[in-house]
């Protein structure tokens, strides 16, 4: 059981250490973006994964095969986590299927929300159960108990340093909302995207697409091009789909220091029948 301990607010205590040796594929840590908390003031919380070498994790669709990343939280009463804020995610082709997730560092940020009434000098833990599939050609499943404990300060607190790189990176990989015009059609077997409005992306080479519902797009690379002003996302249809009414789409593209993204609900348009 958590509880809530009266201290001091000095008192902050370091973040639970990396849940897996150098030589496991995958380690975890949890990190907070503050040193301490403020009574009414969400705070994020991540989930850093740092990847060995051509291993990777999965995004909340995983493709192919694979399972995304999980976290169950135990918060103290009054605390609310929300659910991952998932950055846009990559491609990766194992043995013919392709899967959609994450390699190298990333962070898997969580906001959790301070209740107005935390009772300023005590220090609060927080814990997760975490459960991943780490995949390169073979897979290896993992889990662990991780927790973290902050102080509850009045005034505003200061950033922890050791992480200001890993969370302005994680706020960067976020999709972008978007207000383009969008719209899709599903013929043949294959779905058409078409969008249309300011600030589309170049349809160059490290642009991707990703349903995030599963068993909607085949996981196969789409076919991305420009039509005049409109930007087509072309993708067959996974074996498995059965009906949608919308898709939600993600767009990613390497950015100078890092993946950059976006994301839209598409209307599906009802398919028409063969003659």
């Amino acid at each position: 059981m958590l509880s809530i301990v009266l201290g001091t607010p000095a008192a902050i205590a370091a973040p639970a250490p990396a849940a897996e040796s150098a030589a496991e594929p995958v380690q975890i840590e949890l990190i907070a973006e503050h040193t301490a908390l403020t009574p009414g003031q969400p705070e994020q919380i991540g989930l850093l994964l740092r990847h060995q070498p051509h291993w990777h994790t999965y995004w909340i669709n995983p493709g192919d095969s694979g399972l995304p990343t999980t976290l169950e939280w135990t918060l103290p009463a009054g605390f609310q986590a929300d659910a991952v804020a998932w950055p846009v995610p990559r491609r990766f082709e194992v043995g013919g299927l392709y899967n959609f997730g994450y390699d190298g560092e990333a962070v898997l940020p969580v906001s959790i929300a301070v209740p107005a009434d935390a009772p300023v000098g005590s220090t609060v833990r927080f814990a997760v159960a975490v459960k991943w599939l780490a995949c390169r050609e073979e897979c290896i499943p993992g889990k662990a108990s991780l927790d973290i404990e902050l102080p509850v300060v009045r005034e505003a607190p200061k950033p922890d340093t050791r992480w200001i790189r890993q969370f302005s990176d994680a706020r960067l990989a976020q999709p972008q909302a978007t207000a383009w015009k969008a719209s899709a059609r599903e013929d043949g077997g294959r779905f058409a995207v078409t969008l249309s409005g300011p600030g589309l992306p170049p349809a160059s080479a490290t642009l991707d697409a990703f349903a995030a519902q599963k068993k909607l797009f085949d996981n196969k690379p789409p076919t991305i091009r420009r039509d005049g002003d409109a930007l087509i996302v072309e993708s067959g249809k996974s074996e498995y789909f059965t009906t949608a009414s919308e898709i939600e789409l993600w767009l990613s593209t390497d950015g100078t220091s890092g993946p950059r993204g976006w994301r839209v609900r598409v209307p599906l348009a009802a398919s028409t029948p063969a003659p």
